[in-house]
């Protein structure tokens, strides 16, 4: 019967929201008085949707996934049939999936990637690949709200390849989530093809249709064409009007606000902005806050209004600081130097815009120097000083020229000797500016040099690197032929003396050695085998890579799965790329076999765009990469990637695996 209520409510879902409440509520009610605990841990994963959805509330929400979590973990303890495990396994993992939703909406980050990797690997253990790609669709979802979206492409892509193979009319989420990494990167064109693919998808699904009609409209926005935005608004809001979608209502309220914004209805964007606030705060959604609370300062800041436009401001930073919304704070930075400034409270302004500009750089270059940074805050911001006294100077001076004009009328002679002192002041200030801003200018040019100096040392260490990793290359394929042409040639020749000896002396004893200098011969081939560098030339670079991990698969009882993404750009990269990677997974793999006694090992090898992305992750031990001394293996991965000028990021934690994601410009 539980079952069936839960159908029934599924089915007026498209239609008639409240009828929907009514029949979870029954089935819940059902299953708690039967003592049937799947069944009211169902229940609650489906009235936690229905509150997202329909209400938006995350809150409550939460407090339903977490007790079906409780149940469902409870009940998998105890289970011991292998089919029941599987199912009880695909709704805890539904509820994870939730769980890590509520704790990116409140700023925990980590928490919400764990609670991801965990949907991941409880996906992978009951080889549900729907189950998979949702959980890598979750990470990219991460990976585009932290603005990292290289990566979220990625991992959206890796879940279009799965889900286009299951169900290809129910791809709404994923070309939402594709045309937001688009629309951020500024290309429109692609952004619009993946929203408008969502229309033509068999499975309708208004709430996507609806996210796809406002993501459409903010484009045009942008572009300044209003009347084509309030188009796609108007559309979006007929269908969150007709079937209650609250949680797409959130998103239309920041576009309208913005609109009215642009239009320069300020009175009506504010109605939006502080209808976000209450929604904001009803479900603990802090990033809906922080934003909100940016957009209103914006506008007081232009109606002049200061003190409320620092007061929301403030708000603003404080709260994208603690989830770690970093844009967000940044513009809240900026606008309070603003602010501070045209109130001439120099020392305020300064402070916030050094936390600007600190703040900016380290996203758009993390590489910069805290000393080039601060010197470049200094040089901006001096300037700006300066050109706001160049402007009340010569206020001052239109005064004192309305001045003199008036005593000339009464003394010319005094009038023109005042007008003669006045012009020789402004001179000698004018000289004093002038030289002050040549200083600036020429202490910004030596860091600037320094900088360079710094790139060319840089770059010096890279062509070393190469150079030792290409003499390293060289003395592998040596010691290989060595070892094959002397010590290989050496036990063989051994070998023939040894059954000749047999013929004429047949003693047990030999046949036994004979069997150990095969061994050992089998120990120098192998040896011979890894140290030479693959023949590349003319030879398809996935197919190597596959038979590498064949080889370890039949050497070992490791379960391992490599995955991949244009193949046919991986197979055309550079001779260099291609040897190095090569070198890399080998490591890996050795490094995985001997210490992190795991079972299972997943390779994911991608190109996009100008890059290359190696993740590599096992199940094993792992190690804290805080405090682990580096062994010789990562010491030649950290190597290897700083050679390319690529990335190195480890994420292991003892008793959780490892993962190591390497990023390769190209």
């Amino acid at each position: 019967m539980t079952k069936l209520y839960i159908a029934i409510g599924t089915e007026f879902e498209k239609s008639n929201a409240d009828s929907t409440f009514v029949y979870y509520k029954k089935a819940l009610k059902k299953a708690k008085k039967s003592n049937f605990l799947l069944g009211e841990a169902n229940a609650k994963i489906f009235l936690s949707k229905y509150f997202i959805v329909h209400f938006n509330d995350y809150k409550t929400a939460y407090t339903y996934t977490i007790d079906a979590k409780n149940i469902l973990e409870k009940v998998l303890l105890k289970e011991k049939v292998k089919k029941r495990r599987k199912e009880i396994l695909e709704k805890l993992i539904s509820v994870y999936s939730g769980l890590s939703v509520y704790y990116s909406n409140i700023g925990k980050n980590d928490v919400s990637v764990y609670f991801i990797r965990k949907c991941l690997s409880s996906a992978k253990i009951i080889k549900n690949n729907n189950l998979i790609a949702r959980s890598y669709y979750n990470l990219g979802h991460h990976s585009r709200m932290v603005r990292d979206f290289p990566t979220a492409l990625n991992w959206f892509l890796l879940s279009l390849k799965i889900r286009e193979k299951i169900d290809k009319n129910n791809l709404h989420e994923l070309y939402i989530g594709i045309g937001d990494v688009y629309s951020n990167l500024k290309k429109y064109s692609k952004a619009l093809e993946y929203y408008t693919k969502v229309f033509k998808l068999g499975d309708k699904n208004f709430d996507a249709n609806v996210r796809s009609y406002i993501s459409i409209g903010n484009i045009y926005l942008r572009q300044n064409d209003t009347s084509k935005a309030f188009e796609f608004y108007t559309k979006a809001e007929a269908l969150i009007g007709t079937y209650h979608l609250k949680r797409s209502q959130v998103m239309l309220y920041n576009s309208l606000g913005l609109y009215h914004q642009q239009m320069g209805k300020n009175d009506l964007a504010l109605k939006y902005f502080f209808k976000l606030i209450k929604i904001g705060e009803q479900t603990q959604k802090k990033e809906v806050i922080a934003i909100t609370n940016l957009s209103i300062a914006s506008i007081y800041e232009k109606e002049n209004k200061d003190k409320l436009a620092i007061q929301f401001a403030t708000s603003a930073s404080i709260l994208a600081k603690e989830i770690s919304r970093l844009d967000t704070y940044w513009a809240a930075e900026e606008l309070l130097s603003k602010i501070y400034e045209k109130q001439n409270k120099h020392q305020l302004a300064l402070y916030h815009y050094k936390e600007y500009i600190i703040t900016r750089d380290s996203i758009e270059n993390k590489e910069n120097t805290e000393k080039i940074v601060k010197a470049q805050m200094k040089y901006e911001f001096e300037k700006k000083e300066l050109i706001a006294k160049a402007a009340q100077d010569k206020a001052k001076a239109i005064a004192l020229q309305e001045l003199n004009k008036q005593k000339l009328i009464r003394n010319s002679v005094a009038g023109f000797s005042i007008l003669i002192i006045i012009l020789s002041t402004r001179l000698v200030f004018s000289y004093k500016r002038r030289s002050n801003i040549s200083k600036t200018l020429a202490q910004k040019s030596e860091e600037l040099y320094q900088q360079k100096a710094l790139e060319l040392i840089k770059n010096e260490q890279v062509k070393s690197m190469r150079n030792y990793i290409k003499g390293e290359e060289n003395e592998r394929n040596r010691i290989a032929s060595e070892l094959h042409d002397g010590v290989g040639g050496t036990l063989s020749a051994i070998k023939l003396k040894l059954r000749k000896i047999e013929e004429d002396d047949k003693n047990p004893q030999i046949d036994k050695v004979i069997k150990n200098v095969d061994e050992l011969y089998q120990d120098v081939r192998s040896i011979t085998h890894n140290l030479i560098t693959p023949q590349l030339k003319d030879s398809i670079f996935i197919k190597i890579i596959n038979n590498l991990v064949n080889d370890i698969k039949d050497a070992t009882r490791l379960e391992i799965t490599l995955e991949y993404l244009e193949e046919d750009k991986i197979n055309q990269l550079s001779e260099e790329i291609q040897v190095t990677v090569y070198r890399m997974i080998q490591e890996l793999l050795k490094n995985s076999i001997t210490h992190s006694n795991g079972t299972k090992i997943e390779i994911n090898l991608n190109k996009f765009e100008h890059e290359l992305n190696l993740v590599f992750e096992d199940n094993g031990s792992g190690f804290d990469s805080t405090t682990k001394k580096t062994g010789i293996g990562l010491r030649n991965l950290e190597t290897r990637t700083k050679a390319l000028g690529g990335k190195l990021i480890i994420d292991s934690v003892m008793g959780r695996g490892s993962a190591f994601n390497i990023t390769i410009p190209c």
